[in-house]
């Protein structure tokens, strides 16, 4: 049963449940700046795909929360780990293709290959889409394991829809009507175009997509996906303010 919301003060605490602290600076800025600034404007609600422990998403309940809106999060995820069979654009060796091609500078493909080195240094094996997370196959979770977080925290606004994209987000699915934002991050190629073509036509003029792995170390298909699924839509690519040492962080905004 969701009681009060939990009043969370320290960042050690929010370590502690596993909850983004979006109080503080943080990878997620822009996006949770977005909801602040436009949590009133822009009409729909919030999804996320891709869930794994739910840290951002009770951070966005948190956050709608506190803002006093009636907007809700809808989480979508298998809760199991990533598929059993991947698409040829998730592997690690589209990373040289795009290199090659363009699509990612020198700097960075010098970052995934250091990345990939460390890691097979580390442990002694080849790197693979299923083993170069630093979350393993992201089968470390389970749906029961969310929503007793998600009771712990008191939230009611946050929605949890299990099962492959591909099979619940879909065109007959009616709920959320409206998007305002949505936060992808699902890794995969199939998971981020099966995402794109459910949320595209839901989200509001001026709405968000923040793309966790458009600039991936790790997932090439990301990208891949993004580029391919945006070519002729009205839509901004924009790459966020980069605080010192940090990855860079693109995200969308649909245009009218």
């Amino acid at each position: 049963m969701v009681t009060s919301m939990l009043e969370l003060v320290d960042d050690w605490e929010f370590n502690v449940l596993g909850i983004y602290n979006y109080r503080k600076p943080g990878p997620f800025d822009s996006l949770f700046n977005f909801v602040r600034e436009n949590h009133d404007k822009i009409p729909g609600d919030i999804v996320e795909s891709g869930v794994y422990r739910g840290s951002s998403l009770l951070g966005l309940g948190m956050l709608l929360k506190e803002l006093g809106s009636t907007k809700k999060v809808y989480g979508y995820d298998s809760f199991g780990g990533f598929p059993p069979v991947y698409h040829a654009k998730d592997d690690l060796s589209e990373f040289d293709r795009m290199a090659e091609t363009g699509l990612i500078d020198d700097a960075h493909i010098a970052a995934i290959n250091r990345n990939r080195h460390w890691r097979e240094t580390l442990s002694g094996t080849p790197q693979s889409t299923a083993t170069i997370s630093t979350s393993g196959d992201f089968s470390g979770t389970s749906l029961d394991y969310v929503k007793r977080k998600i009771d712990l925290a008191g939230l009611d606004n946050v929605v949890l829809v299990d099962g492959p994209f591909a099979e619940t987000m879909t065109a007959q699915s009616t709920d959320p009507q409206q998007i305002m934002a949505v936060l992808m991050d699902c890794d995969l190629y199939n998971s981020y175009l099966d995402t794109f073509n459910f949320v595209w036509p839901r989200l509001a003029d001026g709405g968000m997509i923040y793309l966790d792995e458009y600039y991936s170390l790790k997932f090439p298909g990301a990208r891949l996906a993004t580029l391919e699924y945006i070519e002729g839509k009205p839509v901004e690519l924009v790459k966020a303010p980069q605080k010192l040492g940090d990855f860079e962080r693109w995200y969308l905004k649909k245009r009218s």
